[in-house]
């Protein structure tokens, strides 16, 4: 960015989804800019949403500590403003409002792997497989399926894993155990996730960290920070390379928040 002559357009940042990943890249934004041309610089960073408030699969309860970390960085938010076009100047929303941008973001959405298009079963709106509790692939004995292309009931409610760390390294400890068993004819163990959290980024003013399917906050500001860089730093990342270590971290009772 520094590099370009300013421009109205350099100095925006358009980022196209207003979920869990649109809201985090957003708050980086302004930061990351001023650190890039100057703290002075004229920046503009906004949020075009298609659904009528922002992170609507957060549900309300985070969303007004959202709504004021994103007012406190200066990150503007369009709603209801589906995208319609995008070139190499900015954006065109439905409403025929132009945004010119160097810079657009595209964090829509995410999808299963394609390849789970070759397995013939029942899949989710997201091309997840539909798996047991063992997470075997409903309709293939000898196939498994985990992480993001697995979908799985995390508890007896009717509750279902996310795209996210937070069940994705629980399914794979679950699902390589399982995958074991099979093949030398012991019991598996099922997978269960029955506790769900949720802590959201929210660049230098903090984070949001809430807990159940509801999503009640239970920190904010700097203390969720906290926790959030913990996450980031040290829950997600595989064991050192060392047997022991490898075998505990891989035992599916197991169960880490992340």
């Amino acid at each position: 960015m520094a590099r370009l002559p300013e421009t109205r357009a350099r100095n925006t940042v358009v980022v196209a989804g207003g979920g869990f990943t649109g809201i985090e890249t957003a708050a980086e934004m302004p930061h990351r800019m001023r650190a890039a041309l100057g703290e002075n610089a004229d920046i503009r960073v906004v949020i075009v949403k298609r659904a009528p408030a922002i992170g609507p699969d957060l549900g309300p309860g985070p969303r007004p500590v959202i709504e004021q970390a994103l007012s406190e960085l200066g990150v503007e938010t369009l709603l209801l403003s589906p995208i319609m076009e995008i070139d190499h100047n900015g954006v065109t929303l439905n409403s025929g409002e132009r945004i010119d941008a160097a810079t657009v973001i595209w964090t829509a959405g995410a999808r299963a792997d394609p390849i789970m298009g070759q397995i013939d079963a029942e899949k989710d709106s997201f091309g997840r497989l539909h798996v047991d509790r063992n997470l075997k692939v409903i309709g293939h004995a000898n196939v498994f399926a985990t992480g993001d292309v697995a979908c799985a009931a995390t508890d007896d409610r009717g509750n279902r894993t996310m795209m996210s760390c937070q069940h994705a390294q629980n399914l794979g400890r679950s699902s390589g155990y399982n995958v074991a068993a099979d093949l030398l004819g012991v019991p598996p163990i099922p997978y269960s996730q029955e506790k769900y959290v949720t802590c959201l980024d929210l660049g230098p003013w903090g984070a949001v960290y809430t807990e159940g399917w509801d999503r009640q906050v239970k920190l904010s500001g700097a203390e969720a920070k906290k926790l959030k860089t913990t996450i980031k730093t040290t829950w997600i990342y595989p064991p050192s390379a060392d047997r022991a270590a490898a075998l505990e971290a891989a035992d599916p009772l197991r169960v880490v928040m992340a």
